[in-house]
């Protein structure tokens, strides 16, 4: 019989080659770890992304009430509607329903929400829909219903935050208002109780942990307006206040650019978002009527006591003059987009830049009450249809 000692590993070569086998072991385990950790990374770093297509997929709204497409859109009849931008889509809202369209000018849904009094509001991905005056409030996606929630005290006001936070006002027995923080899911996470002042507005910091809020209050028989920051982390005092003693009416409350603007009815002015020191005020001498400061600019139009015309304003972000023009007395909607401002006037679409120059001219075909831009496109709401225009 052959010997087979040849064939065997020497002492020295089974420490070597279980020493090998051992390393290969660790570089695989080593190899999964890392592959998974990566994976997690990503995963963390979309997670928004990944799970917006799953969130709310209990309770898509599947119901249309109708299956074409295309514009011009004919409107239900109701008593009032509200028409809004939504990201790349654009809603509709009725006294029965709430719409949603795509951009090709078909139904993504259509809601019967049996609100009593139903206000929107919405931002990119949301859509905040209370019952004012009553005790119910909803938020819906592109798709479908996140969550609703009922209140025990009447609403008065609801706003939206630009990644999907609510804060609902409501009224209260023992306090003037009473505001409730929820997050996107729903969630319960902070409350503000003020005693003696009137809620006007509030409106939320880019990252949704800051508050700004509007309050009118009478003091030794004089009306004052007065905005404050709050943390919604930390249920004690304001970060700080702005008052004004006038008798000018808040209308709008935006937050951009390190600013917090408000417009009143007779003026505008922008704090420091961060102590809320003054940055710069622009009264105007008659009523301001409509206005937009969410672009690169900020503008409004108001109507000039003195002279009975429209007279559209243009201001830098520090309220500083830019340029003013006089407009058709039947405008009452302005829309800012990036640096030019867009106004309906005498049948026309028209463009203008920051020096009120006009920019884009364009003939309309009929007679619209309201109109939004999404894009290149302007959305234009008449009495009996929502129809659609390309800007050059």
């Amino acid at each position: 019989m052959a010997e087979k000692t040849d064939q065997k590993k020497s002492p020295a070569d089974l420490t070597e080659y279980r020493k090998k086998r051992k390393q290969k072991r660790a570089l695989t385990k080593l190899i999964i770890i890392g592959l998974i950790i990566a994976a997690v990374l990503i995963i963390a770093a979309n997670f928004s992304s990944i799970i917006e297509p799953l969130r709310g997929i209990a309770s898509r709204i599947e119901t249309k009430t109708s299956e074409d497409v295309g514009f011009p859109i004919k409107l239900p009849g109701s008593a009032s509607y509200s028409f809004d931008s939504f990201g790349n889509s654009f809603l509709l809202l009725t006294d029965t329903y709430l719409y949603t369209f795509n951009m090709s000018g078909g139904q993504n849904y259509a809601l019967r929400h049996g609100y009593s009094n139903p206000i929107q509001c919405s931002n990119s991905k949301r859509i905040l829909l209370y019952d004012k005056d009553y005790n119910d409030f909803s938020l819906y996606s592109n798709t479908s219903l996140m969550y609703s929630q009922t209140l025990e005290e009447k609403i008065v006001f609801a706003s939206l935050g630009s990644g999907g936070d609510a804060a609902v006002v409501t009224n209260s027995d023992r306090y003037s208002n009473i505001i409730y923080i929820y997050d996107e899911d729903g969630e319960w996470r902070y409350t503000r109780k003020l005693v003696d002042e009137n809620v006007m507005n509030v409106q939320f910091s880019s990252e949704e942990r800051y508050i700004y809020v509007s309050t009118i209050g009478v003091e030794n028989g004089d009306v004052y307006s007065a905005v404050y920051k709050y943390d919604t982390t930390d249920e004690s005092e304001e970060l700080w206040s702005y008052k004004r003693n006038s008798s000018g009416i808040p209308m709008k409350m935006y937050v951009k650019n390190g600013r917090v603007y408000m417009v009143y009815d007779n003026c505008t002015l922008a704090l420091n978002e961060a102590d809320g020191s003054l940055i710069g005020e622009m009264p105007v001498s008659g009523t301001i009527q409509c206005c937009d400061f969410s672009g690169s600019c900020n503008s409004f139009i108001y109507l000039d006591s003195s002279t009975n015309k429209k007279v559209l304003t243009i201001l830098d972000n520090d309220m500083s003059f830019l340029a003013s023009k006089v407009v058709n007395p039947n405008i009452n909607r302005i829309i800012e987009d990036d640096n030019n401002i867009y106004i309906i006037e005498s049948g026309k679409i028209y463009g203008y830049d920051s020096n009120a120059e006009a920019i884009i001219e364009k003939q309309l075909n009929d007679d619209y009450v309201s109109f939004i831009k999404i894009n290149n496109s302007v959305l234009l709401l008449g009495y009996n249809s929502v129809d659609i225009e390309t800007l050059s």
